[in-house]
């Protein structure tokens, strides 16, 4: 049976920088849509379909604030109405697509795929503080994964792999075996808290971190419906206050692709040596490492599993209890659309 994906939720479809005057197509949801910026500055997101003779749309250009047809030299504006119809006279508005609420926060583009009434820009997360840089710098990537998204959350929930997949990168060998997790709902929320006493910074923080030989850390992950993580991290030295310490927040945003593959946004920021590029570059690099070469290779081995031989998924650690809680919520809201 196909997944039922949560429609009526704000998904993340690219950085707003990346956005210029060519079109860009995207697959949401299983839906092609395609995204434009008008003359105006303002962009919009259509679904990828010229309601004439379905030809994808991302493939025309841009005139003035409308997307025009390469087909035909037809145009439609951001509401996905006909405005110019060069091959019949009278009004041209009869012909309409499919377009979707798109707004623009936190330099990240966000469609809302579901009933467009229902589309409350106060619901798009608040990344605001990676938009801060005299408290933070930042370095941010994109990855493609080639699994459920569902499984991209487990993984960010359960943060105790971390010990065994990442021990180069951002994992700490031994973690595991002390660490101290919480699992916390506040309303739609879910987070899954965990303290890692004790232990030697991992290869991430190393360079940052001279204070100390051994570290306590902190990772304070946030779910909100359907697909949006946020990381609190930090390390202080042991029996510290977190505030003595340095921190490296992370945003992980998902965006399910189709039911077996998944958009992946990431963007990591920190608050110590904010004008260091090379700092910056390298730690971009360990993390992209960590997540392109550690977590995606697991998750879609596991994909491959479930897909071939059925597999069903058991809870067994605090973090799977965190994971579990949100499936609830994401069965139980596209149950509710």
């Amino acid at each position: 049976m196909p997944m039922t994906f949560v429609k009526n939720a704000w998904y993340m479809a690219g950085w707003a920088s990346e956005l210029g005057q060519a079109p860009r197509a995207i697959t949401m949801l299983n839906n092609p849509v395609v995204l434009f910026r008008g003359e105006d500055g303002v962009a919009g997101a259509l679904l990828d379909v010229c309601p004439h003779r379905a030809v994808p749309l991302s493939l025309g250009t841009v005139a003035g604030n409308h997307i025009v047809c390469p087909y035909h030299g037809i145009e439609l504006d951001r509401g996905a109405v006909c405005r110019k119809n060069p091959h019949v006279q009278g009004a041209p508005d009869r012909l309409k697509g499919l377009a979707y609420p798109i707004e623009e926060r936190h330099g990240m583009l966000w469609i809302w795929p579901g009933d467009a009434a229902l589309a409350d820009p106060e619901q798009i997360p608040d990344y605001s503080w990676f938009n801060t840089p005299e408290k933070f710098t930042t370095g941010r990537g994109y990855l493609h994964i080639q699994a459920d998204y569902r499984l991209v959350i487990d993984n960010l929930l359960d943060l105790a792999h971390a010990d065994y997949i990442h021990p180069g990168t951002v994992g700490q060998p031994g973690a595991a075996e002390v660490q101290q997790v919480t699992v916390l709902r506040e309303g739609n929320s879910v987070s899954v808290n965990a303290i890692w006493p004790d232990l030697p910074p991992s290869a991430l923080h190393k360079r940052a971190w001279t204070q100390t030989e051994r570290v306590d850390k902190y990772l304070d992950m946030k779910w909100l419906p359907a697909s949006n993580l946020l990381l609190d991290l930090g390390i202080m030295a042991p029996g510290a206050a977190r505030e003595t310490g340095i921190r490296t927040p992370a945003a992980h945003i998902l965006t399910p692709e189709t039911e077996n593959s998944t958009h992946y946004y990431w963007i990591s920021a920190r608050d110590f040596d904010l004008d260091n590029d090379e700092l910056t570059q390298h730690l971009v690099g360990v993390i992209n490492r960590a997540f392109l070469t550690e977590d995606k290779p697991i998750i879609e081995a596991a994909q491959r599993n479930i897909e071939r031989t059925g597999a069903t998924l058991v809870n067994f650690t605090k973090g799977d209890a965190g994971s579990a809680m949100v499936r609830r919520d994401l069965d139980k809201l596209a149950a509710q659309e």
